[in-house]
């Protein structure tokens, strides 16, 4: 972060900066991991992206700030793919979550707009937090980084983030054009602290061919979608009497995204998974309804032993006819699958929507941005990310979170975006309280033993509402 009229104090400034990361990562494979890794995993374009303005190359706006060029330090994840888009500006190329975001980086920096972005070390999902808490800790927190929603009360809550509540409106960025779950995951304690790029969740991921197989399609050739516990029971046993194939999977045990399917059970019963206090309520009717329906999955209709990367052999090599996976895989699937393949939002089986979701947001650290000039670049720098995040959904299966572009046909021509539109609307994200993470990990592990190693579930429940509560303090 500098205006560029000291270069021997900037090289020094950074060759710290990338000591500490350096320092940071090291200490980060000693520890544990984040409980979005299958977030990062994998993710690709189907269909190639494009600019919000239908060119081939995205536009920015405005001067930078000043007539002395500025340079803006970027943190993020979603893997390095310098080599595979160097010197590339047009995002229509982009097939991964990495090459649109460098893409769409690299067209800014091509762009006459006075500012030039830096993008910093912090590549990997699972060390990404702890270097990024390293670069506050020095006293040198980049311009502009990405976080999940999840993690926000974290920063924002020891002040350490640039309050957006009076920034927004004059960069040009409508914070009301977002939808409801963007607006709620973007804000702490009722103010704005991030501008959200993305609404990313599960979904129901289907090999049509075996539904045809067994009967389950519509008029139109699509599978039925079951309205009911008793409808999803007996179609899972149909498809597995008349196919022989394994009707339902997920990774059952690595990186959590059984957890992700309990809390969208748990909504749609009309629970929830914390209280109005942010205290962990797992152990509750709900609760033990969703874990009771999840182990008859395990045990009846899917293989426990099956992980994600496991889970997702057995649906592109045409076993399995449901896969619970995420929004990020499905340019891949619609790529890769060697059979008709369709996906849609959870099925409602409860009377209510509602499945896990969480949002990719840009957040402008505090005392890195005082400086008017590198706060107006940095705000410019996100609204150019903003007026893209078309792109940045068609390039990577996840939601677009603005109401503008979900209705207005931008994407209505990507892979399967139709089919899940709503998930944007029916998303439901884990509780804006500190110290999440950890409160998560646990139910994830206590969830993960009843159908891995057979804990009994009123138990586990119990004791995961124990542990979650002591990780929140509470």
């Amino acid at each position: 972060m500098n205006m560029n009229t000291n270069p021997e104090r900037n090289m020094m400034k950074r060759q710290t900066l990338i000591l500490l990361i350096v320092l940071a990562m090291i200490a980060a494979a000693c520890g544990g991991g984040d409980d979005d890794a299958a977030t990062e995993t994998t993710s690709g374009g189907d269909t190639p992206a494009t600019t919000s303005d239908g060119g081939d190359t995205p536009a920015t706006t405005g001067d930078g700030g000043g007539d002395a060029e500025v340079t803006l330090d970027l943190a993020r994840f979603f893997g390095d793919c310098d080599e595979a888009t160097q010197g590339v500006t047009d995002v229509s190329q982009a097939t991964t979550e990495c090459e649109v975001v460098q893409i769409l980086t690299n067209a800014f920096n091509e762009a006459d707009n006075g500012i030039t972005i830096d993008k910093l070390g912090g590549q990997a999902w699972d060390s990404y937090y702890t270097q990024l808490s390293t670069t506050f800790a020095s006293g040198n927190p980049p311009n502009v980084a990405v976080m999940h929603s999840h993690r926000l009360p974290d920063f924002a809550g020891r002040d350490l983030l640039l309050n957006l509540d009076d920034e927004l409106s004059g960069a040009g960025i409508d914070f009301s054009d977002y939808t409801s779950p963007a607006q709620d995951g973007a804000k702490f304690e009722d103010s704005i602290y991030a501008v959200p790029w993305d609404i990313h969740g599960s979904l129901w991921h289907m090999n049509v061919d075996i539904f045809t197989e067994a009967g389950l399609v519509d008029g139109d050739g699509n599978p039925i979608i079951p309205t009911s516990v008793d409808e999803l029971i007996e179609q899972a046993q149909t498809i597995q009497d008349t196919t022989g194939k394994q009707y339902f999977s997920q990774d059952w045990f690595e990186f959590g995204v059984g957890a992700r399917l309990f809390l969208g059970l748990v909504a749609q019963q009309g629970g929830s998974i914390t209280d109005d206090s942010g205290a962990a309520t797992v152990n509750t009717p709900e609760g033990q309804e969703a874990v009771r329906l999840m182990n008859e999955l395990a045990a009846q209709f899917s293989d426990p032993d099956q992980g994600y990367t496991d889970s997702q052999a057995a649906f592109l090599n045409g076993d399995l006819a449901v896969l619970h996976n995420g929004t990020w895989v499905v340019d891949q699937y619609s790529r890769e699958a060697p059979f008709e393949y369709m996906t849609t939002s959870i099925p409602s089986i409860y009377g209510g929507d509602g499945a896990w979701g969480d949002s990719h947001m840009w957040v402008l650290p505090a005392d890195s941005n005082e400086d008017p000039a590198i706060r107006a670049a940095s705000l410019e720098f996100v609204k150019f990310l903003y007026d893209n995040i078309d792109a940045w959904a068609r390039g990577t299966g996840h939601l677009a979170n603005r109401t503008s572009i979900l209705t207005g046909g931008a994407l209505d021509d990507a892979p399967q975006r139709n089919n899940y539109a709503n998930a944007a609307e029916i998303a439901v994200f884990v509780p804006a309280v500190p110290n999440w993470a950890g409160a998560w990990d646990a139910l994830a592990e206590e969830l993960n033993a009843t159908w891995v190693a057979d804990k009994d579930p009123a138990t586990a429940l119990a004791d995961a509402e124990a542990r979650m509560n002591e990780e929140l303090g509470r």
